[in-house]
């Protein structure tokens, strides 16, 4: 791939290159030379059959985010057509900050982190349906039937790992949306940084319409196993107390995110995915994350034990 080229293109000669990671896409930190000054950026690369959708459908968010109170990346370059790299990419200034993930980690920040995701993702959840290309994003009132039979279709590829969902199944077959915003898809501590004024949230690529309250308990999953229920309870009443949308129903909710999370983590692709990203680090990786995060989701998912909702 001819980053040297990439670098022209944002004004420059190539100085240094990082790779930041990604398992769906890829993400580097490019470093380019312009007139003797470095200047830094994050160039994401989209794959697969679908990656100029997906480059769309980031690239539209990022524009709509500022009338809605978000912080948004200063797009240096937009290559849909893969000119430069074969793929699809958006380029953006280097966002000096911190994932909240970390910020969770720390009893100090944790408060602030929780309160911080839970306003931004209700400003995201505010962006107008009608702003947004029928062709681009997807979903809608259909959002719950197509997520049951996506963990249904998971539960039969993986039965050993599925072993005690059928009566799950059924919990969640009546479930439905009450109002359907855009949907993040993916919105966890690792797609939010906390940096230059502001929040803000990445990785948007997989946005679509549905049921807001699926981004809340999806993201309840990661703030639950990194953070404990305190924070998770903080960053649902502060999404709660700016959305409308009401808490009933979380708790399902919850249990469906955590069980289609667990059965994506049992496919053996989704272990393959991990183990190039995280090299000779992998078997510490599993040790200390992977399985834990497992044992998490799945007992979220059987032992319907945790409720997180208004305090």
């Amino acid at each position: 791939m001819d980053f040297g080229a990439i670098a022209d293109a944002l004004g420059g000669r190539l100085a240094k290159l990082s790779r930041l990671g990604g398992l769906a896409n890829e993400s580097y930190r490019v470093e380019v030379d312009v007139a003797g000054r470095i200047e830094k950026f994050t160039v994401k690369l989209y794959k697969g059959n679908d990656s100029k959708l997906k480059a769309e459908r980031e690239l539209t968010v990022f524009k709509l985010m500022p009338e809605y109170g978000l912080r948004a990346p200063r797009l240096a370059l937009v290559d849909l057509e893969g000119r430069l790299a074969g793929r699809p990419l958006l380029a953006w200034r280097w966002i000096d900050g911190v994932p909240a993930e970390k910020l969770l980690g720390n009893p100090r920040t944790r408060r602030a982190a929780a309160r911080a995701m839970g306003a931004a993702l209700s400003r995201l959840h505010s962006i107008r349906p009608s702003a947004l290309e029928a062709r681009l994003f997807k979903g809608g009132e259909g959002f719950w039937s197509e997520e049951v039979a996506s963990i249904r279709l998971l539960a039969r590829l993986h039965p050993t790992c599925a072993r005690g969902f059928s009566g799950l199944l059924g919990e969640l077959s009546d479930l439905s949306a009450e109002r359907v915003t855009l949907t993040h898809g993916d919105y966890n501590p690792g797609n939010v940084l906390m940096g230059e004024g502001g929040v803000y949230v990445l990785d948007l690529e997989g946005a679509r319409l549905g049921d807001p309250l699926y981004d809340v308990a999806y993201a309840c999953t990661f703030v639950l196993f990194e953070a404990g229920v305190e924070a998770a309870e903080t960053f649902a009443a502060e999404y709660f107390k700016l959305s409308s949308p009401r808490s009933r129903g979380l708790a399902r909710r919850l249990v469906a995110a955590a069980a289609k999370l667990y059965l994506l983590l049992c496919y053996s692709g989704a272990e393959s995915l991990l183990r190039a990203r995280a090299g000779f680090l992998y078997p510490l990786a599993k040790a200390l994350f992977l399985e834990p995060f497992k044992r998490h989701l799945k007992a979220i998912a059987l032992k319907r034990a945790v409720k997180v909702g208004r305090r």
